[in-house]
């Protein structure tokens, strides 16, 4: 995956977008600087990583929809001896899911 965002190729594309998804999850500077130490060709302070963050943190990656309407469902599931709580939530226009929960109990603070 080559993408092009950069005048120099110092660091690859790949390491800062990964250290903008270490921040944004929420590690601090320091940590998602030590976290890049697994890549050892390329050792990058916490102060490239705030410079990164300055630059391309106001970037909107994902697009965005607004919800107008929703459809929650469960059912119960059994896994082994043990049942569960299958929760999903389904956008009924675009036929999208919006997201999938599983639980032990079957109540209204999930």
């Amino acid at each position: 995956m080559v993408i092009r965002l950069f005048e120099r190729n110092r660091t690859s594309t790949c390491i800062v977008m990964y250290s903008l998804y270490l921040y944004f999850l929420g590690l601090s500077l320091r940590n998602t600087s030590k976290a890049l130490e697994l890549f050892k060709d390329q050792k990058r302070s916490y102060v490239a990583i705030w410079e990164w963050i300055q630059r391309f943190g106001s970037l909107q990656i994902f697009k965005r929809k607004r919800v107008t309407a929703f459809i929650i469902d469960e059912t119960i599931i059994q896994i082994g001896d043990q049942h569960f709580w299958l929760w999903i939530c389904i956008e009924p226009v675009q036929r999208s899911v919006l997201g999938i929960h599983i639980s032990k109990e079957r109540n209204m603070f999930l």
